[in-house]
């Protein structure tokens, strides 16, 4: 029996044996939440730890009456299981009295709290009993206490002991075990939406605004006067102002259920003449500003009931419990849509930048954090102690909703506390509160650091509106210290007075040069305000901060992908802007974050450092060629933080990174690769430590040997034995040419899946127009594509292109179509029944070659080859001596050896098949999903390959050769043979592949080092495996 085992037996034991001897107060909550403490120690918690715990306090009677003169009430679940600042999941303690076996309404609230937060599950307990609650779909009142529960008696808490260790544990809460426990739960039971309150509340909001925009512009039109950006903006600064209150109702700072009493004279009316007065007294800033034209609106009063039913129970939502990240999230996916009057009408659609991907995904906590905390050293930043960490300028360039900026808020916060508890200082001992227990800051202390230390830019003004709200909540986050809220300043004037003020409504990417620039647009209205135009050195922007330290000191955000061709036709002088006016944006596919990596270096001190949530794309692509070159040349790479789970971002597939900039040039790149999957991600970077402390877990590169070609960042020790091959040998590109193969006019009418090859010089089969057609075989060629491909595969196919050229002597001749039909009726007659429709579908050369290909490339090149697809599971190649023989360009290549004899082919073929080549090619491969990598032409060139060695060593290239013939061969007997004949054949190409891995080695002039790095990774495929398809 395991020790935790052991104890929770003797616990049970021990209870049960007072209970029998009348010794439990089963009426005390005291006492339950004693047995509760001991349960929890047993799996790892110290509740005592308030980092890790955090218990609602039992209230005394004085205490409880003091609640209810301010119409409080205390309904959080008893213990909070968090890490830092993030709540994890909530167990609530009940009186024995409850019957939490049948009771719905325990369940429900227990539920909605574990919803709130997106904890996959939730516990309830009253110690004889124990319930745990799957808390991944949409929690109702109506909804049965057994439904997606697993409950136990203390009875047979012992035998279910493994249930309650994987739920309970610690490191199982904290490791993401249970995320990936209930990742998959109720999908068979019809009546449960497995849906976070993001995305429900989101919908839930943007039909309320549009509801509301309707209302206003019903009732207001003279007001709103077709003003669309006029009418977002009152529409949220409406939103927000109602959620803000509810959930300073749900934070005890205001009466519980202050909105609703507003019902009883007529809701907009009270609140309007509310936010006018007691809420500018009492929090002032710009979430409560007198906006004039609010005070004239004419608002229905049951459209915004809508939105207050949303927030009452029996809805699901806790605000008292919702985090601040989360309500950012709901906001980041809610303002992925714009409202827009056409003709009187209102509707909404999806931002330009948004469409691709069909809306916004928010950014995980847990990135935002780990980046925070790999750009901003601590040590750094109380270098001076207090002083330095107020002097520290932080700025979130595309700061959307305010994910970076509360995130940021929260680690200075930290920061700042730790500090000052370690080292007392009566100068700032103002912005702090400390009771016995705990140190927290004041108001005063939390707008210092929020005026003083955290900066955004958004072009989008309801965005900015929305990240100035996530500020404010941050100040008046402070529930844990409800009973000292007047100490605290809480129940002060005007406490968000300056609050939200550095949050700037501009465009990043384009100054206010733009009007000398390109003029036109001073006479385009529509365009000057779309543009945005922004001057961070400027008195609307942030001059001060460039006359006082040169720029900032540190930028973080995770900027956007979109095209800036997207941005042609809706922002043609913020295109144009863009494309002419940066270094790193001149190619036709560069993306839009492309450019704010350059924007955010220039607006950096001399020391500043940049910190972004970047696509990789950028690593291995043409188009990123100039921002490594940017990057690369200047020595600005400081870290990169990889990751191999493509499902960061929920709902999506990503290809993402973190990476670190920094202005002081390090010699040194540090590189980590995480590889856990999504689920237990975030435990894994908590447990690396930042490179500053402790680098035993990166790999550095000297910065002098990034070059501007392709980025391996993405596994850093094979760029580093990558860079060490270089030094030795030349690129795979200066020993042969990859081509692509031929593209056909159309596919779809061009492409034969041949079922028979005749005697009569015809072939059979179906293409995606036809079925069951006769044609030429010469007027067609063999088309080698990437279907079952595996390593010295025969050149066999069954696909055919139809093929109107003549290639003589090496030269390509095109055939007229009337002399094509002449010599082959059978295609004549199929492409004229079809002529219509390929004309109507694609573009045609005029007259007598409409039938040609508009690409005509490879043609000529009918000499023999090495083979290799482009998406595969690993790098494979065969060859072909079939002068007939094409690939398809759509995802086949083929290699152009300066000498094509037999040796060399296969010996290339084999070289290609080894695993060395796999573990170069796959980390510059772009990852598919699968399991996949397109290893396309741009990422194979630059591969280290021994030219000199090759073209030298003729005896080692020839037993390379001889091997791979040997492996060929091989394979096609096992593909004919017994089970007993098929094992010992197996056996013989396993030395096989093991010989010419050595003898590639030895061709690289590998040391005993290297070859244990390659032999260690290995292919991603078994090469035997394989054989099993044959």
């Amino acid at each position: 029996m395991s020790q935790r085992k052991q104890q929770l037996t003797e616990l049970v034991e021990r209870y049960q044996v007072f209970k029998r001897e009348g010794r439990l107060d089963l009426s005390s909550e005291e006492t339950i939440r004693a047995w509760i403490n001991e349960l929890l120690a047993i799996f790892d918690w110290n509740v005592m730890d308030t980092s890790q715990i955090l218990q609602e306090k039992v209230l005394s009677r004085e205490e409880k009456k003091r609640l209810q003169e301010i119409d409080s009430t205390s309904t959080r679940p008893d213990y909070t299981f968090k890490i830092g600042n993030q709540k994890l999941t909530f167990l609530d303690a009940k009186a024995v009295s409850v019957n939490i076996e049948t009771s719905n309404a325990s369940a429900f609230q227990i539920k909605s709290y574990g919803w709130s937060i997106l904890a996959p599950c939730s516990f309830l307990t009253n110690f004889e009993e124990f319930a745990i609650y799957d808390c991944t779909y949409i929690p109702n009142q109506s909804q049965s206490a057994n439904l997606g529960r697993t409950y136990l008696k203390l009875d047979n808490y012992i035998e279910n002991f493994d249930v309650l260790e994987k739920h309970l544990l610690k490191s199982n809460i904290l490791n993401g075990t249970l995320e990936k426990l209930y990742s998959d739960t109720l999908k068979n039971v019809g009546s449960v939406q497995k849906l976070s309150p993001d995305i429900v509340f989101a919908e839930q909001l943007s039909n309320f605004r549009l509801s509301l925009a309707k209302n206003i512009v019903e009732n207001n039109n003279a007001v709103i006067n077709n003003n669309t950006e006029l009418l977002a903006y009152l529409t949220q600064v409406i939103i927000n102002r109602i959620i803000f209150i509810r959930i300073c109702e749900a934070r005890r700072i205001e009466r519980e259920g202050l909105l609703l009493t507003f019902k009883e004279n007529g809701f907009w009316s009270e609140f309007k003449n509310s936010s006018y007065n007691d809420f500018y007294e009492h929090y002032d800033g710009p979430l409560f500003d007198r906006i004039n034209t609010i005070q004239e609106l004419e608002i229905d009063n049951d459209v915004i009931m809508e939105l207050i039913d949303l927030l009452y129970y029996p809805s699901p939502y806790r605000f008292e419990v919702i985090p601040t990240k989360l309500l950012s999230d709901i906001y980041e996916i809610f303002l992925s849509k714009k409202l827009i009057i056409e003709d009187g009408e209102v509707s909404e659609k999806l931002k330009l930048e948004y469409i691709k991907t069909n809306g916004a995904i928010s950014t995980p906590q847990y990135l935002v954090q780990d980046l925070l905390k790999r750009t901003i050293i601590k040590e750094d930043l109380i270098e001076r102690g207090l002083e330095s960490v107020s002097d520290t300028k932080i700025l979130d360039f595309a700061c959307g909703s305010g994910i970076f900026l509360i995130e940021t808020f929260d680690y200075l916060q930290d920061v700042f506390i730790n500090f000052y508890k370690e080292n007392p200082s009566q100068e700032f001992s103002h912005f702090f509160f400390q009771n016995s227990d705990l140190t927290t800051l004041t108001i005063a202390g939390k707008r210092h650091l929020i005026s003083k230390c955290i900066f955004g830019v958004d072009i989008d003004p309801e965005a900015v509106e929305v990240a100035r709200m996530s500020l404010s909540l941050k100040v008046v986050d402070s529930s844990e210290f409800y009973e000292n809220y007047q100490e605290i300043g809480i129940f002060g004037n005007q406490i968000l007075n300056n609050v939200g003020n550095n949050i700037k409504c501009g465009n990043t990417l384009v100054s206010t040069d733009i009007t000398t620039k390109y003029p036109q647009i001073n006479s385009d209205q529509e365009q000057l305000f779309r543009t945005n135009a922004f001057d961070y050195n400027s008195l609307n922007g942030f001059s001060e901060i460039f006359s006082s330290k040169g720029g900032f000191d540190y930028i973080v955000g995770n900027p956007p992908y979109v095209e800036v061709k997207n941005y042609n036709l809706e922002y043609p002088f913020m295109h144009k802007y863009i494309k002419e006016n940066y270094t790193t944006t001149k190619k036709d596919k560069i993306d839009l974050s492309v450019a704010f990596i350059e924007k955010g270096v220039s607006i950096l001190n001399e020391k500043g450092k940049i910190g972004l949530i970047i696509q990789k794309r950028f690593f291995k692509t043409n188009y990123g060629y100039d921002v490594r070159e940017f990057i690369g040349s200047n020595n600005f790479l400081s870290q990169v933080i990889n990751f191999n789970s493509t499902k960061i971002f929920k709902g999506r597939i990503t290809y993402v990174a973190l990476m670190i900039l920094d202005k002081s040039k390090p010699d040194v790149i540090n590189c980590y690769n995480a590889s856990s999957d999504v689920s237990e991600l975030p435990f894994e970077l908590n447990s690396i430590p930042e490179v500053e402390r402790e680098n035993q877990n990166f790999t550095q590169i000297q910065s002098i040997d990034l070059s501007s070609d392709l980025w391996q960042i993405e596994d850093a020790e094979v760029l580093a034995i990558n860079i060490d091959l270089l030094k030795n040998h030349s690129r795979f590109g200066d020993f042969a040419k990859v081509r692509g193969g031929i593209q056909a006019l159309w596919n779809r009418a061009y492409h034969i899946n041949v079922s028979s090859l005749n005697a009569k010089g015809t072939l059979s089969g179906n293409t995606h127009l036809e079925e069951n057609i006769t044609l030429e075989i010469d007027a067609c060629r063999p088309l080698i594509t990437n279907e079952g491909f595996y390593p010295f595969r025969d050149d066999t196919t069954h696909t055919y292109v139809i093929f109107p050229y003549d290639i003589i002597d090496g030269e390509k001749i095109q055939i007229p179509f009337d002399e094509y039909e002449n010599r082959y009726p059978l295609v004549g007659a199929y492409l004229k029944r079809q002529e219509t429709l390929i004309k109507d579908k694609v573009q045609t050369k005029p007259d007598d070659n409409w039938h040609l290909y508009t690409r005509e490339n490879s043609h000529e090149r009918t000499f023999d080859k090495v083979l290799l697809p482009m998406t595969s599971n690993d790098t494979y190649a065969t060859i072909t001596k079939n002068p007939l023989n094409y690939c398809d360009n759509a995802n086949m290549y083929f290699i152009d050896l300066p000498d094509k004899s037999d040796i060399n082919l296969f010996a290339v073929a084999g070289i290609i098949n080894s695993t060395i080549f796999s573990v170069l090619a796959r980390p510059v491969a772009n990852p598919q999903s699968g399991g996949y990598f397109k290893f396309n032409k741009q990422f194979i060139e630059p591969l280290p390959f021994p030219k000199e060695n090759f073209n030298s060593n003729i005896g080692l290239v020839t037993e390379i050769s001889v091997l791979a013939q040997t492996i060929q061969q091989t394979q096609e007997q096992y593909k004919h043979s017994s089970p007993r004949q098929k094992t010992v054949l197996k056996a013989t190409l396993s030395e096989c592949w093991t010989n010419l891995d050595s003898k590639v080695y030895q061709l690289y002039d590998l040391n005993v080092d290297q070859i244990s790095f390659f032999n260690e990774r290995g292919r991603n495929i078994n090469r035997l495996e394989i054989l099993n398809r044959l």
